[in-house]
């Protein structure tokens, strides 16, 4: 779901909009925001009608799109390994086809979470995997040049 401000009123949007939510009682999984717009994920099992309230409510001062047939891809990693490990992760994606709209850092800082289409997600699972399990990977690994990556610091979640 993408909720973009229409209002000039910006210091009061996140409120408002994370307000909705515990008035209709969605949780959120995955979050991006700014200043004047969130991007975040719904739980699939939601109900589909609080879901359509929380869209009514929201759009007195927001654009709200909402994306259907998309899925979660998490990458676990080392915090020391997470800019080696998303150069490789980017690279596979461009190189794949697979669009990524929407990733978001846990506040741990070892989880990375991608949002895609649905029908993208078993191709960018598996050549992740041949990446960083199998050593069989469609593209050269990013490599820092002061460490060498070790192709097991990262974990795939779908």
């Amino acid at each position: 779901m993408d909720i973009h401000s229409t209002q000039r009123d910006t210091y009061t949007f996140l409120s408002a909009v994370f307000s909705n939510f515990e008035k209709h009682k969605l949780s959120v999984d995955v979050l991006a925001s700014s200043e004047v717009s969130v991007s975040l994920t719904l739980d699939k099992t939601q109900d589909i009608k609080q879901v359509d309230n929380i869209i009514r409510d929201l759009e007195s001062y927001a654009d709200v799109t909402l994306h259907k047939q998309r899925a979660i891809l998490t990458l676990i990693t080392d915090v020391k390994r997470a800019s080696e490990v998303l150069a490789t992760a980017f690279r596979v994606f461009s190189t794949q086809d697979v669009q990524i709209e929407m990733m978001s850092q846990g506040a741990s800082k070892v989880n990375i979470s991608f949002v895609l289409r649905e029908d993208q997600l078993e191709k960018a699972v598996l050549n992740l995997h041949k990446c960083f399990f199998e050593d069989l990977c469609v593209v050269e690994p990013f490599v820092n040049e002061e460490d060498t990556i070790e192709m097991s610091s990262a974990a795939v979640l779908v």
